[in-house]
């Protein structure tokens, strides 16, 4: 991984507290937040009962960040482009298991959509 890891886990918070504060109207300065040691107990707590997709996916990538796996394809093991990673902290996939995962989404939908008709 290019970044550093506490570089990535600033961007993960900075993402963590902007859906917060967008979607639960936290009220707390957002370098307060991102600079805080927060641990991941910490933040488990913090989410405690939101049942929230997007929150999910970004504890999981802070998940990741912690055992050493971040920025490591789901799928294939590789390594997840820098730039895919900076654009979605919570990138699960290179690019080219991304790609094979959409094709066979959209394979998948359209022989179901064509089975009803």
């Amino acid at each position: 991984m290019k970044k550093s890891r506490r570089v990535m886990r600033r961007a993960i918070l900075s993402a963590l507290y902007s859906h917060l504060q967008d979607a639960y109207g936290l009220e707390i300065a957002e370098e307060s937040f991102v600079q805080a040691q927060m641990s991941i107990q910490d933040i488990d707590a913090l989410l405690a009962f939101k049942s929230d997709p997007r929150l999910d996916e970004l504890r999981s990538a802070l998940d990741r960040l912690e055992r050493g796996t971040f920025g490591q394809c789901l799928a294939c093991k590789g390594s997840i482009d820098q730039d895919l990673l900076e654009a979605d902290p919570t990138q699960r996939f290179c690019s080219s298991c991304e790609r094979f995962y959409s094709q066979a989404m959209a394979r998948e939908l359209h022989l179901s959509v064509s089975s009803v008709q």
